[in-house]
């Protein structure tokens, strides 16, 4: 009996030809008409979706009785409804699809803020001599990177390997090592590794772990002097407050952030605080995915497709099922 599955989007062709080798019915929802999709959801094992851009979930998820598997074209799942999903079903994220642009990103930041581009000045004198622009050295620096996903273990293979030559730390949950990370500790730790690090990437994902600021003034303050920190995780993850009041007292140190804070369900752009004006604040409005860009939408939306297949095939294991204990 053919499984069937809606998507929200269209689907790139190569996607389809990969399911086009399985017994499914495949729905893409922009090609039907208002009771054709509803015929659809009524019948749906499967849902693929961006979740929060095209598609309510929230309301819908009443219209899919047979629905097993969720699985996002996006890497984090914190906008999914956890509360209307129902037990029973599996969830599975997208991470991993878009960590090469967004570490890429990263370490645009963190160069751009090395060398006091982030703040054009054209007098040299004022340039070289300035502690808001004067130019860091990043070769052998110490990195450490707050999680050792995808994202966070290609910031530290670039540092590693991409000629920086970088000492590579990482932090995650449980302290268990990570491919190009020289050391790994929980995040327990984080108060007394911060001040080892010339450079600090954020590449934590949005949970219940991480809400409400896993980065506040403690742990700021505690940032040597000269730091770098650039956030490509969820701008959540740092106490905004916080963050303009130890910036706007400490000018040695450089923040980059691609992600913001969110207010009223969504992020804020500029943000509340006036943290835009300050001369050591550099920030990009959540672009390092490139999601946008064909190219990159098109290759997230085939590797889940991949990972469905995955799921039919029954024998083998999808990767990056969510942890609803993480969310609720």
């Amino acid at each position: 009996m053919a499984t069937t599955i809606v998507s929200t989007v269209e689907l790139p062709e190569k996607a389809r030809e990969l399911l086009r080798s399985y017994n499914v019915n495949l729905y893409e929802l922009p090609k039907l008409g208002k009771e054709e999709q509803s015929s659809a959801l009524s019948s749906a094992e499967i849902l693929m979706c961006w979740c929060g851009r095209e598609f309510d979930l929230t309301s819908n998820i009443k219209s899919m009785p047979r629905l097993r598997v969720i699985q996002t074209f996006s890497a984090g799942v914190d906008h999914l409804p956890f509360t209307a999903i129902p037990s029973n079903v599996e969830i599975y994220s997208n991470a991993g699809a878009y960590s090469v642009p967004v570490a890429e990103h990263a370490w645009a930041m963190i160069l751009t803020l090395a060398k006091g581009l982030h703040k054009p000045v054209l007098n040299a004198r004022e340039y070289l001599g300035n502690e808001l622009t004067s130019p860091r050295k990043i070769i052998e620096s110490t990195l450490l990177v707050l999680g050792t996903g995808g994202i966070g273990r290609e910031i530290a293979r670039i540092g590693k390997e991409g000629g920086f030559r970088t000492y590579n730390i990482g932090i995650n949950r449980s302290g268990r090592p990570a491919e190009y990370f020289d050391e790994v500790y929980p995040t327990s730790k984080i108060i007394d590794v911060l001040p080892r690090a010339d450079i600090v990437a954020i590449a934590l994902p949005l949970n219940k772990h991480t809400r409400g600021g896993l980065i506040g003034e403690r742990e700021l303050r505690a940032l040597k002097r000269g730091a770098i920190v650039v956030n490509v995780g969820r701008g959540d993850v740092v106490k905004e407050e916080d963050l303009y009041r130890v910036l706007k007292e400490r000018q040695d140190i450089r923040f980059g952030t691609d992600v913001w804070w969110v207010h009223d369900g969504h992020e804020e752009i500029p943000p509340r605080t006036p943290l835009t004006a300050l001369p050591n604040f550099l920030g990009t409005p959540h672009i390092a995915g490139g999601g946008a860009q064909r190219e990159i939408a098109e290759y997230a939306m085939i590797r889940a497709v991949e990972n469905v297949i995955k799921y039919l095939r029954g024998g083998e294991t999808p990767m990056n099922k969510v942890n609803r204990d993480d969310y609720v």
